[in-house]
């Protein structure tokens, strides 16, 4: 016969802990994420005190079953040592709306690259620290409300749509995206996932003469002219000639239609055709 089941008023004060916080972070819809800042007091009505509360803390540490991603961040591990959680859920539960994922993860989320981007962008309004998890590096950029649009889906982690994931790649290539990587985002991108005009309209919204010359040279080189004609009413009046990649040398020809320096081959451009 089985013996009855221990009460949990009985149970150890770590085993207590661990099913509060568990309790909590599931009334808060982030499970198995536990935040202390928000779930110490419940914590504490558990435990009876701070004191006992921060005892339970460690012993859950030292026993495995609390992971720690940052200060006052951490997860909840099952007995089997597993944590159902996904990094972008993770960065869902832990910064505030509105944020986007955006640049090279947000590519990778569409199929639109093969590459595993260890930088994670989320665009926020808030002040945040980076944090790290798992050999992934998750970077805050800041940026106004409003600024903050492309939004994939309004449930769960938000995802930047391809359009504005294309954009901030082309803007930001300290974000770690290369040019070469943004052009097979594009052509892949084309027409399955979004459209020369769709592409055009978010180029508008962005307000970036730089990143409309980039990105109709590169869908001018993959797709044709006609595909590139409504990025041209976005170049702006500046005479100057970009350069294509912000991160390579200056060298090589121009091109008056895009006011640009083609300081990359365009043969590394369209290479992903060839070993795709």
């Amino acid at each position: 016969m089985a013996s009855p089941a221990i009460p949990l008023s009985e149970r150890p004060l770590s085993e207590r802990a661990f099913v509060a916080l568990s309790r909590r972070a599931m009334d808060a819809g982030r499970h198995p994420v536990v935040r202390l800042d928000e779930d110490v007091e419940a914590l504490d009505a558990t435990t009876g005190s701070r004191r006992r509360s921060q005892d339970a803390l460690r012993q859950l540490s030292r026993d495995g079953r609390l992971r720690r991603v940052r200060r006052g961040l951490y997860l909840l591990v099952a007995p089997t040592g597993s944590t159902d959680v996904r990094l972008l859920g993770l960065i869902d539960a832990v910064t505030p709306r509105p944020y986007l994922v955006t640049a090279g993860r947000a590519l990778t989320e569409f199929n639109l690259s093969d590459q595993h981007f260890f930088r994670v962008i989320v665009l926020t309004s808030h002040r945040l620290n980076d944090w790290s998890w798992q050999g992934d590096q998750v970077h805050y950029a800041l940026l106004t409300p409003e600024r903050i649009w492309g939004l994939c889906t309004p449930n769960g982690p938000s995802i930047a749509l391809p359009e504005r994931a294309i954009l901030d790649c082309l803007a930001n290539p300290r974000w770690g995206v290369s040019i070469a990587q943004t052009a097979e985002a594009v052509d892949r991108a084309v027409p399955g996932c979004t459209s020369p005009e769709r592409l055009a309209r978010a180029a508008e919204r962005y307000r970036s003469a730089a990143v409309a010359r980039r990105l109709g040279y590169l869908l001018e080189l993959l797709h044709g002219a006609a595909a590139a004609e409504p990025l041209l009413a976005l170049r702006g009046r500046s005479h100057a000639h970009l350069p294509l990649s912000a991160s390579a040398s200056d060298r090589g020809p121009s091109s008056p239609r895009w006011g640009l320096r083609i300081n990359v081959d365009p043969d590394a451009l369209l290479a992903h055709r060839l070993v795709g």
